[in-house]
């Protein structure tokens, strides 16, 4: 498994930087947060989970404090793996009245933007 996580640590063919998860998230957080938006909770697939421990080191996702709470906490943000999708999904409110939004983080490429993705393709489905 440590080959596949590393899938974006390597360097890239071209010699550019190679794309990390960590800086990636932060900045989409960030992004969310200056538009007004309220972050409710992430959720990652086990290898987006080990990227940024792999990234961060072992305090890039901290256990609660409390021992009789089962959460774990990316900076002020829970986050959850979810083994049914791919990639990392920021939950919020405020971009949309009324109703919970989803962004997804992920390195650039084919695999994200030529064809679309399909939503079955990444666990949700369509209605």
């Amino acid at each position: 498994m440590a080959a596949d996580t590393n899938r974006a640590l390597a360097e890239t063919p071209d010699g550019a930087p190679p794309w990390r998860l960590t800086p990636a998230l932060n900045t989409k957080l960030a992004e969310l947060r200056g538009l007004g938006y309220r972050v409710l909770w992430i959720e990652s697939s086990r290898e987006d989970l080990t990227q940024l421990v792999d990234e961060g080191g072992d305090h890039a996702i901290e256990l609660d404090d409390d021992p009789e709470v089962d959460r774990a906490w990316f900076g002020d943000v829970e986050i959850r793996l979810n083994p049914d999708k791919a990639l990392t999904w920021i939950y919020l409110e405020g971009e949309v009245e009324g109703e919970v939004s989803v962004h997804i983080v992920g390195p650039p490429g084919p695999a994200i933007q030529d064809p679309p993705i399909q939503p079955e393709e990444i666990g949700f489905p369509r209605p």
